[in-house]
């Protein structure tokens, strides 16, 4: 006899599936909730905190030669530094010897530091318009260019430089600081400041103002000169001003004026024979180009003097200035004469070079003589006629761009390339206040920059293949407008 299965034993079976218990997402839900929360919270203490160790907050290194190491919040521990690091409040910074370092502070302010020199950033942070920047020179050596827009006297900005011997605040200048064992030298190369001549225990003695061209030696007895009625500034010095240390970093901002100074050091230099004792045994260096007595109409704006050099030669030296691209083997040696630097001025021009050897002897000079039609600038008619060239007016009108990279052979000759990007970069006037190339505005570009960087890239169809023309158009005050073009030419691979 057969059986059937129970129909309610399979309905039990049914039963007990439909009675089991859902599961409970509860305990997950409130675990992504309770992550959600301190994730926002940390981003949020983040978003606080990390207003005051903004870009704008930062410091920006620069290191153009030699070593530099930093510590965090004044410790004993110092690590190497490298550029486009950034360094805010609390941060030290310190240079090997021989070392020549830059820092760009909120963007329109720099200091180049020398060898062996300690810097402690005390104050560092931008609030809204408010700027406050104070630094603390242990020992060395700075130059600085302050921006006046950024740290006029009438504003609540301030740029502060202590030191164990003074406190120095600028507005808006371009100052050099020396730190020795027992007093600072401070030298004001423009704009003004204020010095405070302090004590052995950091109390103001007296305080003194500085105007351009002024230097002064700070420490205690300067305080007692001030007392006495007697003036403790002195102009600047001849041995600072044509110093290369000096003429290197003005030349990144007032190219002109760099230019004028090292004309005037490369005349003197030929007057009055000044160099190296004289060897007649060592052969003096040929010059092929120009001819001499060769006439240069008044279009022309530069010239190169081209020649051999000497078997033994070390370096060689042009009118007082050696020869950077100059490296002791080479046969050939150029030497760049322009318009637009002063080293080229309207009618006669005489270019010198001698060889200098690796033992520091120089050999007899060898001098072309050539003429150039450009229009001579008068000399006011109370004043004497100087054998240098009066670049006044040059100087204080407003300056064509000056391109860097890329290097450029001559004026008027194009830069060739296979590379599909290229960075033009160069100096402008300091008093520009925007740049644009082939029209288009740079954005990153801030008033009171000298500097200016644009990016040609054959991907974005600013550079084509074949020749590019590129106008570099500065825009300054009173609806001046300063122009520089070059040419690119891009052969693709």
């Amino acid at each position: 006899m057969m059986r059937h299965r129970s129909p309610r034993r399979k309905y039990a079976k049914h039963r007990f599936h439909s009675r089991q218990r859902p599961r409970n997402y509860r305990p997950l839900v409130s675990f992504f909730i309770v992550v959600l929360v301190i994730w926002g919270g940390v981003k949020f203490f983040q978003a606080i905190f990390s207003e005051g160790r903004s870009e704008t907050s930062a410091a920006v290194l620069q290191i153009q030669k030699g070593v530099a190491e930093f510590s965090l919040d004044e410790t004993e521990t110092w690590t190497r530094a490298y550029s486009e690091q950034q360094f805010l409040e609390g941060d030290s910074l310190r240079t090997s010897p021989n070392s020549r370092i830059s820092l760009e502070i909120f963007g329109g302010n720099t200091i180049f530091l020398g060898g062996d020199t300690e810097l402690f950033f005390e104050k560092l942070n931008q609030r809204s318009e408010k700027k406050t920047v104070v630094l603390r020179l242990d020992r060395g050596n700075i130059w600085a260019t302050v921006s006046e827009d950024d740290f006029a006297s009438n504003q609540k900005s301030k740029f502060v430089v202590e030191t164990a011997h003074s406190r120095l605040q600028v507005t808006g200048t371009v100052f050099d600081l020396q730190v020795g064992e027992t007093e600072d030298t401070i030298r004001l190369v423009k704009g003004g400041a204020n010095v405070e001549i302090l004590d052995e225990t950091g109390d103001t003695l007296d305080s003194i103002e500085m105007g351009v061209g002024q230097k002064l030696v700070a420490n205690p007895a300067t305080a007692k000169t001030i007392k006495s009625g007697q003036d403790p500034l002195t102009i600047l010095d001849s041995e600072f001003v044509e110093s290369e240390w000096h003429l290197q970093n003005l030349e990144n901002f007032a190219p002109q004026e760099a230019a004028q100074i090292r004309r005037k050091i490369e005349i003197s230099a030929v007057q009055t024979g000044a160099g190296l004792e004289v060897n007649t045994e060592i052969e003096a260096p040929k010059i092929l180009s120009p001819n001499p007595d060769t006439n240069f109409p008044g279009h022309t704006e530069s010239m190169t003097i081209e020649g051999t050099a000497p078997d033994e030669a070390f370096q060689i030296v042009v009118n007082g200035y050696t020869l950077t691209k100059f490296r002791p083997g080479d046969r050939k040696w150029s030497y760049f004469a322009s318009r637009k630097f002063g080293t080229l001025i309207p009618g006669e021009n005489v270019y010198s070079a001698v060889a200098v050897t690796r033992e520091g002897k120089q050999s007899p000079a060898t001098s072309v003589r050539v003429f150039y039609e450009g229009t001579q600038i008068p000399p006011k008619a109370t004043a004497p006629a100087e054998p240098a060239p009066n670049l006044t007016d040059e100087i204080n009108n407003f300056s064509n761009p000056v391109v860097l990279e890329p290097a450029i052979p001559a004026d008027g000759e194009a830069f060739e390339t296979t590379e599909s990007v290229v960075k033009i970069s160069g100096l402008v006037d300091p008093k520009t206040n925007a740049v644009e190339v082939n029209g288009f505005r740079l954005q990153k570009f801030r008033v009171g920059n000298t500097k200016f960087q644009y990016t040609a890239n054959a991907q974005y169809g600013n550079m084509k293949s074949g020749e590019n023309l590129y106008a570099i158009k500065a825009f300054g005050p009173d609806g001046k407008t300063a122009q520089t073009e070059i040419r690119v030419i891009y052969t693709p691979q």
